[in-house]
Formats: structure tokens, C-alpha cells, sequence
């Protein structure tokens, strides 16, 4: 059944509902008339058979502990067949809230204090840090910028390694760039965890949302002898827009670390799931699969809107080439001004606000990151208040 285009369309009132791109972000600027477009959540509405998923469990009226069943672990293994074309067997499905809690356990549980742990930079943050909370040591390898895109740079990282690098944790797709790691650069990734004995923890949880004619390869396409090293962590929460839900899941095929990794989620108490998670998981990935697609269709109307707009109007700022997620990432350096009078400008004049690069560590500078799921009247309202104070910032630094 085909999905109405006012699904996407919209424009839904999300403040007053604790909601942190808006609430939150209010709050963080003290001010309540800006036009969000930071955190990584989508401004529509889930699909209906997830909606009515949860119907059915308020109507039971009952909110008891829940226990993970068949149906849960069948529904998993069903989207990543559609997905990646891969089986996965029931047992190497671990259930984990969120995948910063499971990057944040495997560092923990697989490694030790101050053994050190490799990540390519410009980086997401909380990934970042759980290598920091855990009081292990950042190797940290900057991407190299390539034209519109970016790449992994591995002589760098070949010169990084010692013998207390345990772990290489890559996101994949990555954010915020917006990078789709290719077979061919999939391939070395393996070889290089191999040839240094790395542990190699992958964040999929963008993979699902790619930009047309992008082919993405999951680590699940790993030889044997590389999938027994690898920590998959990923989840439907930003595909079908419910992260509020708090439910994500590991894949491991190893079962030394699978077990090591269970024992602690048992040890700290989260081996079971709230209950709208389990009806979460079961609507999205066996009945929406027409709501996915159109949500795709839409996203990517918004990507080429945005690249339009952009041109015609902020010809100094240049937006990355998106592979997957529904980020952009873009590059005001010609800008002329540094990172606080841009979001200076972002915020007190345009009314807009965006995630400044340097959120995402010292490459970031100059960069912004901008959120492009949501209504497209809403977006074009926000980039007309930026056109119109546009000159404003542009003409401070000709000044």
C-alpha cells in the first residue's frame, strides 16, 4: 500500500514532549524560536503498523517485565537477508539498548586500561568518548578529504599501531561525513585487523538509509577469519524513526566474545528490553517495508532540494557528497570566520540551529552537519532565514 506524501510533509509540533532536537535544543540556546536541524532524528511521523504495534500493547494495559522470543530474533534476521542477503542465526543476536552502551561494553569487556583504540576523525562523539570514559588511550587517524568525499587513510594508520592497540572501532556508514565505506576499502579493513590482530567494533546503525545507486557493504560480508573478530552493533531506531524506544543489537559471531559480552550486559542489568521495543522491531522490519522505501524517496528529494537551494544562494559553502544517512556535511571555511561567530550567526540571527563541526573533534572545524529529515517546508524555511541574513555574515568578512 502506498505511503500518503503528506506522511512526510507534515509539520508536526514536537516541542513540549521532552523531545531533545527541540526541548532540549531550546534550552541549550535559551531561546524558543529557532528552527532545529542538529540531532540526528527525523521530524516524521513512524509508520502506521509501528504506531499500531504500540496500540496493541496499551491496550493490554499491562507493562510487564519482557523477555525476548522467536518472533523478535526471526524479525532481525529477515531484514538482514533483505538487507545484505546474509543469515544470521538466532544466537549471535545480542540485545543491547544502545549501540554507545555496546561500543562502551566491548571496550570495557574485551579490553584493557590503557590498552589503546583506534577511530578515524572527524568522529561521532559519544563513540569517541567511550573510548575516553573507559580510560583507554585514542589512536585517533583523520580521513582524507578527496574531492567530495572522504577517505580512510591506512598508511596513517599503519603508523599508528603498537603492540597495545587492541581495537579499531570504524562507522560504517560514517557520521558525519556521510561516507560508504566501498568492498574494496571493506576488504583492507579486514586485512588490516588481521594482519594486527584488532579487534574491530562496526556501527551499521546509517546503513540502511543510503543515497540512490550506493551500494553498502555490511561487515557481515567479512571472510570467516575476519567475522571472528568482529563486534556488529546496529539497530531499526533511526530507520524507522523510533529512538526513543532505546533498543539496539549486536551481531557477533565469535562465541568467546559473545559470551563475554552477554555476561556483562547480565552483570549490569540490561539484558531485558522495554516493551514497546520488541513490538518496535517486529512491525518495522516485517510491515513497513513500503513506508522505508518512500521514506528513502523523500529523503533524497530533501538532499537534492537542499544541494539546489545551496548553490543558488551559499555558493561559499560546499556540501559533501552523501552515500548514506540523512546528514550532510558541509564545509564553510571560505566562510572566512571561525566556529563560534558562525554559530554566533547560525543562532542569533538566522534562527537556525545546526551541529557545528567541532562537535566532532579538531577536523570538524569550519564544518556544520545539518539534519535534512524533515518536512521540506520546514527546511525551506529555515534556509530562507539564512538567506536573509546571509550577507550579514559574508559581508563581516569582507570587511
Amino acid at each position: 500500500m502506498k505511503v500518503e506524501r503528506d506522511y512526510f510533509e507534515s509539520i508536526i509540533e514536537r516541542r513540549g514532549t521532552n523531545c531533545a532536537r527541540w526541548d532540549t535544543m531550546d534550552k541549550k540556546y535559551n531561546q524558543e524560536n529557532l528552527i532545529h536541524l542538529g540531532v540526528a532524528d527525523m521530524d516524521f511521523r513512524a509508520p502506521d503498523a509501528v504506531i499500531e504495534s504500540f496500540q496493541k500493547v496499551v491496550d493490554h494495559g499491562i507493562f510487564g517485565y519482557t523477555d525476548l522470543f522467536g518472533d523478535f530474533y526471526n524479525s532481525i534476521s529477515r531484514w538482514i537477508k533483505r538487507q545484505h542477503q546474509v543469515d544470521v542465526k538466532k544466537e549471535e543476536i545480542i540485545f543491547c539498548p544502545r549501540i554507545t552502551i555496546a561500543a562502551s561494553l566491548a571496550i570495557e569487556s574485551l579490553t584493557e586500561k590503557g590498552d589503546e583504540i583506534l577511530i578515524n576523525t572527524p568522529a561521532y562523539g559519544p563513540l569517541y568518548q567511550a573510548i575516553i570514559k573507559n580510560q583507554r588511550k585514542v589512536l585517533e587517524s583523520p580521513l582524507q578529504q578527496d574531492g567530495e568525499i572522504y577517505r580512510i587513510d591506512f598508511e596513517h594508520m599503519e603508523s599508528l599501531i603498537t603492540p597495545k592497540t587492541k581495537m579499531y572501532i570504524l562507522c560504517s556508514p560514517h557520521n558525519p561525513v556521510g561516507r560508504v565505506w566501498s568492498r574494496e576499502e571493506m576488504k583492507e579493513i579486514g586485512l588490516f585487523c588481521q594482519r594486527h590482530n584488532l579487534l574491530l567494533f562496526v556501527d551499521e546503525i546509517h546503513s540502511d538509509i543510503l543515497a540512490p545507486g550506493v551500494k553498502f557493504t555490511s561487515a557481515l560480508h567479512f571472510p570467516e577469519q575476519v567475522r571472528s573478530r568482529v563486534i556488529l552493533a546496529t539497530s531499526m531506531t533511526k530507520t524507522f524513526n523510533v529512538p526513543g524506544v532505546i533498543l539496539s543489537y549486536m551481531i557477533v559471531e565469535n562465541e568467546n566474545i559473545r559470551d563475554c559480552l552477554k555476561a556483562d550486559i547480565e552483570r549490569i542489568g540490561m539484558n531485558n528490553p522495554n516493551i514497546f521495543s520488541v513490538a518496535a522491531v517486529e512491525a518495522a522490519y516485517n510491515h513497513c517495508d513500503t513506508w522505508y522505501e518512500e521514506m528513502l524517496d523523500y529523503i533524497n528529494g530533501n538532499d537534492e532540494f537542499t544541494r539546489w537551494y545551496f548553490a543558488e544562494h551559499f555558493p561559499e559553502i560546499n556540501i559533501f557528497r552523501r552515500e548514506a544517512t540523512y546528514l550532510l556535511w558541509m564545509d564553510c571555511r571560505a566562510l572566512g570566520c571561525d566556529d563560534q561567530e558562525l554559530e554566533k550567526w547560525f543562532i542569533q540571527e538566522a534562527k537556525v540551529a545546526v551541529y557545528m563541526g567541532n562537535t566532532f573533534g579538531k577536523e570538524g572545524r569550519g564544518f556544520i552537519r545539518v539534519n535534512i529529515a524533515s518536512p521540506r517546508a520546514l527546511l525551506q524555511e529555515a534556509y530562507e532565514r539564512m538567506r536573509q541574513r546571509y550577507d550579514s555574515i559574508r559581508r563581516s568578512q569582507i570587511t
